[in-house]
């Protein structure tokens, strides 16, 4: 009996010892099984987070190219003008394309401009992918197109596009994606080529845009018709804008009122005085148009004084002398563009006008400024002095009043003179 069960007790404790092996075999393989699980899901997270990683370099990159062309565009402005002033010779081709070539890799007819180094979009490219190799992305990027277009009389856009892909060395994730930016770029307080190698040299002009806040027009009549009468048999003389009849500066300005008060008053002290009243006293005055009418009105809301001509019975205001003072370069349908002066050109050519709109500029020049064998009588406006267009005297800026210089050599061209209606102003 005592064998029979000994046996039996051995065999289930024979039997208990495999359920324990069978149990710590399950065990084992139920841990192997949750290692396995671990793993996995550590994997996906840092695939995950590495998916994420790409995401953001890329759209990091998507940023920071708008701005790289930004910066690339302005720099190839100043690169390209820098290298016609060096060799006083216009850029051969087209501007436009040289400067986007300059963007894309720093070279003009296949020199590489120094003032572009380190400065180009495959320099950028270069620099992303090194950033990406620092994060063990493989970062190609390839340029599909690079133009450069008129955006006005001063400025330019510069549209640019790329194709960029970002590829991870661990886990094979890759993105591609192209890439565009357009950027408007100024080109005010560039050096305008066109004058330094016009005038060989002898006159310099950055391109500074005229205010028309404060030079709201070249010049505008704002009334005809009254009796007048001045000192001298020229019949018409000129001088700054005043309101004021008790200005304590008169002298050499022309006082423009609603009529000139009864009794005592300073309008003598004035150059000349334009009235709106047909019926003001004429006395002690040597040059004055009474009954110009609405006078006040039409130089109401000016925030700079203009230059003021009394022409026979006409006044009108004037800003010429002070933009060709000021230097500044206004907008000019007969004129060259930006792109068209780097070229030599002396109008807006077909290339670049491709929308009809107005983007030609010009500035007015100084000829006293030139050598004596450079000074001729042609129209101060630049690209017709240069083009040899003779020119008119202009009352107010040639002269301040017969007799008194006040730029001597300064004349417009007919073609100015009617395309700003200023027929009354010219004179030989």
């Amino acid at each position: 009996m005592g064998g029979k069960y000994a046996l039996k007790r051995k065999g289930f404790v024979y039997s208990l010892f495999s359920v324990m092996i069978l149990v710590t075999l399950g065990g084992l393989l139920y841990l192997n099984s949750n290692n396995d699980i671990n793993n996995m899901l550590n994997l996906n997270i840092d695939e995950k987070l590495r998916t994420d990683e790409l995401f953001y370099f890329r759209e990091g990159a998507k940023q920071d190219f708008g701005r790289s062309v930004y910066i690339s565009g302005r720099r190839s402005i100043i690169a390209l003008v820098d290298d016609i002033l060096h060799d006083g010779n216009y850029t051969l081709g087209v501007a436009g394309d040289n400067l986007a070539t300059l963007v894309r890799d720093g070279t003009c007819d296949g020199d590489t401009l120094y003032l572009m180094e380190n400065s180009s979009v495959e320099d950028w490219s270069a620099n992303i992918y090194d950033l990406g190799q620092l994060h063990r992305i493989a970062v190609n990027i390839d340029v599909i197109s690079s133009n450069v277009t008129p955006d006005g009389p001063f400025s330019l856009k510069f549209s640019n596009e790329v194709n960029v892909s970002v590829f991870c060395l661990i886990f094979s994730i890759q993105f591609n994606e192209s890439i565009s930016s357009e950027n408007i770029i100024d080109v005010g307080f560039v050096e305008d080529p066109f004058i330094s190698i016009e005038s060989y040299g002898y006159l310099r002009q950055l391109i500074k845009k005229c205010n028309t806040t404060k030079y709201p027009y070249h010049g505008m009549k704002i009334s005809d018709g009254g009796s007048f009468e001045y000192s001298d048999n020229e019949n018409w003389t000129s001088g700054r804008l005043s309101f004021d009849i008790d200005d304590p500066d008169a002298s050499g300005k022309i006082l423009v009122v609603s009529d000139i008060p009864t009794g005592a008053n300073n309008a003598s002290n004035f150059f000349g005085v334009v009235s709106e009243n047909a019926s003001d006293s004429s006395s002690g005055l040597s040059n004055y148009i009474f009954g110009a009418t609405s006078a006040l009105s039409n130089l109401s809301g000016l925030t700079f004084a203009p230059t003021i001509v009394m022409t026979d019975d006409e006044v009108w205001s004037s800003y010429i002398y002070d933009e060709l003072n000021d230097s500044c370069y206004f907008v000019d349908v007969l004129g060259p563009s930006f792109l068209d002066r780097l070229e030599g050109n002396f109008n807006t050519t077909s290339k670049y006008n491709v929308t009809n709109e107005t983007i030609g500029i010009a500035s007015f020049i100084s000829v006293l400024e030139l050598p004596e064998e450079l000074q001729n009588a042609y129209s101060s406006v630049d690209f017709k002095y240069y083009s040899s267009s003779s020119g008119k005297k202009i009352k107010g800026v040639t002269e301040s009043s017969p007799g008194t210089d006040l730029s001597l050599g300064f004349l417009i061209d007919d073609e100015h003179i009617s395309l700003w209606n200023i027929s009354g102003l010219d004179y030989v």
